[in-house]
């Protein structure tokens, strides 16, 4: 059976040119470049990225990137092929990589800087093309379980339903694995885990699946929730002892619950799946990157017996004996879905960002609707309390506001007006009635405790290059600079101190309060971000999707974002990892058992 062949510049373009290069002596016997090695770099995502170019006398012999901070996973692809493309077409007339175009224009950027300093001319190396060309084969295959979607949720059902001894392929339409979790820091909520064990920190299930389900509302399928909280724990040990996931040594503690009970990747979400991606490879799991879902395959008595796929301008059917497991995410980068469904927020048209990746649009819940689906919960979409503005994506460098150590949110009036460690939506509702831009601040004591400075130099350099970051050495100093009333801003920090001493927070906050007193300041500006959609395809306990009426759609299983009726109005913090591996690992050893 003929295999994927190869990643995601599976479409290349085809150049014929004649290239020129400017040299010291014009003789055209010394061939087109000044044959050496050349060094460039241009700005990612995260930072300088930096490139080597060998060039001989008539060719671009190879091309590296040497150094880069680029996010783990999104990047790889953009990494590994665009100076393949380069070196293969003998152009920088080539794709840049879907979800990573950023990274791509990075690499492209310093490699015509090195190219610069060889004095080879770039316009010359940027035309010609005559068009796409399909360089892989995609045909119909048949396995016992397919799976959409390589995110946390996927490829934790993948990995189940191979132990449970079917065959496995899993379908991603992006060029690398891991959609929203690879994006996250991964923190995983669950009771009576090892570090609460160690730390003296009492816990139980009830405590968690009560927390979990009042902080949505009480609107979710408590059945669900409550399955979430008896196997938490158990899905964070097998991440650990099974899959290899290497978890730090602290505890996470997030708006919405009584105690500490979050552990969290060392790597972050690339710490998560990372182990996932190499543990299902070695376990014989097929894994076909940039191949696009279109629509399920049913038969005539209504069973999922398949998927049809794209890929380019090819074709082809994945037939499932056993069945489907959709796990393709929700639908927060999708400005249309957002604004339809929308019924709280004034507005979530294109001016709100969002912290999700490009992939998540909600196709896998059109197709699971076009089928038959029930949808549930598709107006309860969470919006991230405090994002970079230029990015729409939460700040590393906020990390005192989850780490336990605290930092407060102040308005340009420069008064605090919310607790800034309560619920998302509390916080979120908070800041737009401020008109949706507010500021962070903490002191260096905080960032000293957390090492903020060495973890995130890149960020903070980034940051205050775009001018979203400051710091200076007094309140009046951060407060001028963003234009906030100073006086004020002394006065709320001598308040929120007092408040800590009394036990008396004018906005009842409990948890993540430290005395901050001296500079030198940090502030931050933000904004709200889409971040998570509640709703979704309805599941019943064994992952198995359920139709208008009620009834299972045989062949049909689904887990993580996709689905609705999980989180309610509102997903407490870091219960969406526990959600997307529990009933991952469910979904997978359903649709294995199922015939």
């Amino acid at each position: 059976m003929k295999k994927f062949l190869k990643g995601l510049l599976s479409v290349l373009m085809v150049i014929s040119f004649t290239a020129c290069a400017k040299t010291n002596d014009s003789s055209e016997a010394e061939g087109l470049y000044k044959a050496g090695t050349y060094t460039g770099s241009a700005q990612g995502n995260n930072g300088e990225v930096k490139v080597e170019v060998i060039l001989s006398s008539d060719k671009i012999e190879s091309v590296k990137v040497t150094e880069h901070k680029e996010t783990a996973g999104i990047s790889d692809a953009a990494i590994a092929e665009i100076p393949t493309a380069i070196v293969e077409n003998q152009s920088l007339n080539v794709d840049t990589v879907a979800g990573a175009t950023n990274t791509s224009n990075a690499i492209l950027d310093a490699v015509k800087a090195a190219l610069t300093e060889a004095g080879v001319d770039i316009e010359t190396l940027m035309k010609g093309g005559n068009g796409a060309v399909v360089s892989v084969t995609l045909e119909d295959q048949t396995y016992d379980v397919v799976v959409l979607g390589a995110g946390g949720a996927g490829l934790s059902a993948a990995i189940e339903a191979k132990a449970a001894g079917a065959s496995v392929i899993v379908i991603e339409k992006m060029p690398y694995a891991g959609g929203n979790t690879l994006l996250s820091y991964a923190e995983l909520a669950c009771p009576n885990n090892w570090l609460q064990k160690e730390q003296g920190i009492e816990d139980s299930v009830e405590q968690f699946a009560k927390e979990m389900w009042e902080g949505g509302g009480s609107l979710a399928k408590k059945e669900l929730v409550d399955i979430i909280a008896n196997n938490a724990t158990d899905a964070a040990e097998w991440l650990r002892d099974e899959i290899g996931v290497e978890y730090q040594d602290y505890l996470v503690w997030e708006g919405g619950h009584s105690v500490a009970r979050a552990v969290e990747p060392i790597e972050l979400g690339p710490g998560m799946i990372n182990p996932l991606m190499d543990y299902a490879k070695s376990h014989g799991i097929e894994v076909l990157l940039n191949t696009k879902a279109e629509e399920f395959v049913v038969d005539n008595n209504g069973r999922v017996i398949g998927v049809k796929v794209s890929q380019g301008d090819q074709t082809a059917t994945i037939s499932a004996t056993n069945g489907v497991v959709l796990a393709t995410g929700g639908f927060g980068a999708n400005v249309e879905m957002r604004e339809k469904y929308n019924t709280r927020w004034e507005t979530l048209d294109e001016s709100v960002k969002t912290t999700n990746s490009p992939a998540i649009v909600g196709d896998g819940i059109i197709m699971a609707e076009k089928i038959g689906a029930n949808l549930i919960g598709m107006e309860h979409i969470q919006l991230y309390p405090f994002n970079n503005p230029i990015t729409g994506v939460f700040y590393g460098i906020e990390a005192p506001s989850w780490s336990g150590e605290g930092l407060i949110y102040v308005n340009k009036d420069g008064n605090r007006f919310v607790n800034e460690v309560g619920m998302r939506d509390e916080r979120a509702e908070g800041i737009l009635a401020q008109g949706g831009t507010v500021y962070a601040i903490y002191n260096q004591a905080v960032a000293d405790r957390l090492n903020l400075e060495e973890k995130f130099a890149d960020e903070y350099a980034r940051c205050l290059e775009d001018g979203v970051f400051y710091k200076a050495d007094t309140l009046e100093e951060v407060a001028e600079h963003f234009g906030i009333n100073g006086e004020n801003l002394v006065e709320t920090m001598k308040k929120y101190n007092e408040g800590i001493t009394n036990n008396t927070d004018e906005f009842g906050r409990v948890t993540s309060m430290v005395t901050m007193e001296e500079g030198p300041w940090f502030i931050l500006e933000g904004v709200v971000s889409v971040h998570h959609t509640m709703g979704g395809v309805e599941i019943n306990e064994n992952a198995q999707v359920l139709d208008i009426e009620g009834n299972i759609i045989p062949g049909l299983y689904a887990a993580g974002e996709v689905t609705g009726g999980i989180h309610g109005n509102n997903r407490v913090g870091t219960c969406a990892i526990a959600d997307i591996t529990v009933f991952g690992r469910i979904a997978g050893r359903s649709a294995a058992a199922s015939k």
